[in-house]
């Protein structure tokens, strides 16, 4: 009998592995790695509260000098290392070059794994939220981390919800290859005086199906969460959607309200068609940075530029995906 037990036991510990592998093997860059450190509690903090305001929310008097616009960057980081020079901490100082260049305001992750988060942590110049889709205080799988600058920005409000009908339980939707999150921040605007909200998200990589219901989830949750704050205030949202124009799941989030910044902007720059490359092997347009309310888009790029890590002599990928930034009219 008891062998019997032992046996019984070991099929269910083999099932339990084999669906946590395939739940993470259909795509590269859906592996949630473990980097337990003692860093692990400041990894996920949750700001479901509203932090402290350490000085009154004031806009600046004299902006003369400053850059108004607001610059978004929406950036598939890639989880894991990769051959041909494209490791993980190859292309953190390729990422560092591409913010030096383009220094945007507000940047929307994803695949942000353990090890990412303790490097974005180190540009000071930029101040880190989000939690991980395994749970707040997880120090495992990928966080849809939002960074800001901590000089123009102050911070009212933040959480992470996940895409299904449990916002606030780990959980996955139905047919999903991988848990999903949003992560959404309430800042206030120095420069300008304006308060807004800015969410990012990764949707799942199985299909539409599941996309669009993720994106009914994440728009229902986020408008429900910011009560009358979703219709009162700009809302922009970045992510890797994994889906092309047209399919069921962009179309969700066009008809809830929000615009395609691409679509609309005074100045397309991009020399390239599509965001999701492979290392330079394919060219999908996937990675969007929407928005909602009355804003003019003055330029979009999808940066297709390589940059030199450190100790290298030839530029490299950024990631497997190249970031999408869109520049908003602002003024003083």
């Amino acid at each position: 009998m008891k062998k019997i037990f032992r046996i019984i036991a070991a099929i269910l510990l083999f099932a339990t592995a084999l669906t946590f592998t395939a739940c993470n093997s259909e795509q590269p860059g859906e592996t949630d790695a473990s980097t337990p450190t003692d860093e692990a509690t400041e990894a996920t903090e949750k700001a479901t509260k509203k932090p402290k305001e350490t000085e009154p929310l004031t806009k600046l008097e004299d902006t003369t000098g400053l850059d108004l616009n607001l610059k978004i960057l929406s950036q598939n980081v890639r989880c894991a290392d990769d051959e041909g020079g494209n490791t993980v901490l190859q292309r953190t100082t390729r990422l560092k070059g591409l913010i030096d260049e383009y220094q945007p305001d507000i940047i929307g992750t994803q695949e942000t794994t353990f090890e990412w988060r303790r490097y974005l942590r180190t540009l000071k110049e930029y101040a880190v939220v989000g939690s991980s889709r395994n749970g707040h205080t997880a120090s495992t799988g990928e966080w849809s981390a939002i960074m800001y600058k901590k000089e123009r920005f102050v911070m009212l409000d933040s959480d992470t919800f996940w895409l299904t009908e449990t916002p606030d339980e780990v959980s996955m939707t139905e047919n999903a290859k991988c848990r999903r999150i949003c992560t959404w921040v309430e800042l206030f605007d120095r420069y300008t005086g304006e308060t807004f909200i800015m969410a990012n998200t990764h949707l799942d990589h199985s299909t539409d199906e599941v996309r669009r219901l993720q994106a009914s989830y994440l728009l229902g949750h986020l408008k429900k969460r910011l009560g009358d704050r979703y219709n009162t205030h700009t809302i922009y949202l970045t992510g890797d959607f994994n889906c092309q124009p047209a399919t069921s799941p962009y179309e969700a989030i066009i008809k809830s309200g929000f615009a395609d910044s691409r679509d609309v902007a005074i100045e397309d720059i991009s020399v390239v068609n599509g965001s999701y490359h492979a290392y330079g092997k394919k060219e999908n347009e996937i990675d969007f940075c929407f928005f909602k309310g009355n804003e003019d888009v003055l330029q979009y790029e999808i940066i297709s530029k390589s940059y030199i890590s450190e100790g290298e002599t030839e530029p490299g990928f950024v990631s497997d995906h190249y970031g999408v930034m869109a520049t908003f009219k602002k003024e003083g």
